[in-house]
């Protein structure tokens, strides 16, 4: 005979059970519901790498100027890059970029969008990590004054980013001011020999073989040899304040020298200072430039010497000038 007793524990028992069925089945449906819901993605966001080394050098820092720019970073990512992308500040004209040059990555074609810039690899390249690229490109205008930066960044043909935005060194755009050409700014080292020299003759065995030989008595001479000089180019000027009391002017030049007269006789052992001026020539009444100029930098050819080996004569380049250029 089955008791109520009997009765009320099997009861209690089978809630127990659904009970426990309920939990576990709960659970699993959870479970189920995290894994179909949530297919972890959240595994996959992994921030991009910043490039290494990214440096910007424009050949021309002058505000308002056309310039070749050039572009160096380092990937940090092995991956196939389809896009490099470069972004100006907005005052920057980029409508007139030009390709110029690339270094470690393949051929492409240029597009702009407002200031950022765009080259699209015609194949997508396999680049591995810790490669230099350098691309090169022209006509790149600076509208402003100021301190800049660019941002690079590669992308690949799904348009996700494989290494940056990463921000450039500042490069500086500046303009010409009177301080860059004010007075006594431009010095004889600034002036290319080519385009004007100062030579000394001193009164020994150099000096003479280029037919400087005062000797108290002597008021005309003929000096030779001097490469420098180019009949029909040459302005050739003769320095007075090494010659006390004495007017010497240039009577004639020829190539490679001239012809001296003074008005008094010049005393034993004076010296001759003379600057040749070889300014591009341009012919009366034609729009025409001559831009013949000297190219031999010796101040005095070997022609006609008679004895350097113990000369105490000097070429003094009171203009040795390597290059006309304003720091910009």
């Amino acid at each position: 005979m089955i008791s109520i007793k009997n009765i009320r524990s099997v009861l209690k028992n089978n809630r127990m059970t659904s009970k426990r069925i309920f939990t576990v089945t709960l659970s699993l449906t959870l479970m189920v519901f995290v894994f179909t819901m949530s297919p972890i993605p959240a595994l996959n966001l992994v921030s991009a790498a910043a490039l290494t080394n990214v440096l910007v050098t424009p050949a021309s820092n002058i505000v308002n100027e056309s310039a070749n720019y050039n572009f160096f970073f380092k990937t940090s990512t092995t991956a196939t890059i389809n896009k490099i992308e470069i972004s100006f500040p907005s005052s920057f004209d980029l409508s007139g970029i030009r390709f110029v040059e690339r270094n470690n990555i393949g051929s492409g074609t240029l597009s702009v969008a407002g200031s950022t810039l765009t080259y699209t690899l015609t194949t997508a390249e396999s680049v591995p990590a810790g490669i230099t690229i350098k691309l090169e490109l022209g006509r790149i205008i600076a509208t402003v004054e100021g301190s800049f930066t660019v941002s690079i960044k590669t992308l690949n043909s799904q348009g996700g980013t494989i290494d940056g935005p990463t921000t450039s060194g500042p490069f500086v755009i500046k303009s010409i001011t009177s301080s860059d050409i004010a007075d006594n700014s431009i010095q004889g080292i600034d002036v290319s020999p080519a385009f004007m020299k100062t030579i000394t003759l001193q009164d020994d065995a150099t000096g003479h073989a280029h037919g400087w030989d005062p000797n108290g008595a002597q008021l005309s001479f003929n000096i030779v040899g001097v490469s420098d000089i180019i009949s029909g180019v040459s302005t050739t000027v003769v320095a007075q304040d090494n010659i006390p009391n004495r007017l010497c002017e240039i009577d004639l030049v020829h190539p490679e020298g001239f012809s001296i007269v003074c008005n008094q006789a010049l005393l034993d052992a004076s010296a001759l200072t003379f600057t040749v001026i070889n300014a591009p020539v341009t012919p009366c009444c034609s729009p025409a430039i001559s831009t013949i100029s000297s190219t031999n930098e010796n101040n005095i050819s070997p022609s006609n010497m008679a004895d350097t080996s113990s000369s105490a004569s000097s070429s003094i380049s009171s203009s040795p000038f390597d290059s006309l250029l304003i720091d910009k």
